[in-house]
């Protein structure tokens, strides 16, 4: 089993005024290539794919196109989760397309439980916890 293990992408970010879209494609473009090169059987994105929970239409279309790419066209697996800067709401509005593809995107806990099988591997997949969420819930509920 190989795969290949990458996170903390913070699409969208700026960094003194300098967007880094451009850099940011690129890089993104590179890991699709070395995963090839390599023939792994999966990408891991372990979480902040986005700099912010807002992220611009910019870096929304930049992550959409890359996932059309790695998992439509180049037809790779990919193990994702939300990170501390990402909206699981947000990225979770995919879902229908995500559970007809091998694209597996874990956002909320109870996702985790489920094992993903690849091969004879087995991936469980943790999100980051937000307090807030649960909190939110709770109080929903009484």
């Amino acid at each position: 089993m190989r795969f290949l293990h990458t996170g903390d992408w913070h699409i969208g970010k700026k960094l003194y005024g300098y967007d880094l879209l451009a850099d940011q494609k690129d890089i993104i473009e590179q890991i699709l290539t070395i995963a090839i090169d390599q023939q792994v059987d999966a990408i891991v994105i372990a979480g902040d794919l986005y700099d912010r929970s807002l992220p611009s239409v910019e870096a929304c279309q930049l992550l959409n196109q890359s996932f059309i790419k790695m998992n439509l066209e180049k037809k790779m697996p990919l193990l994702v989760i939300s990170g501390n800067h990402d909206s699981d709401v947000r990225l979770s509005t995919g879902m229908p397309w995500y559970e007809q593809t091998n694209f597996h995107l874990y956002t909320d806990l109870q996702q985790s439980f489920a094992p993903i099988e690849i091969g004879d591997t087995q991936f469980f997949c943790y999100p980051i916890l937000s307090l807030s969420r649960p909190v939110f819930i709770l109080k929903k509920k009484n």
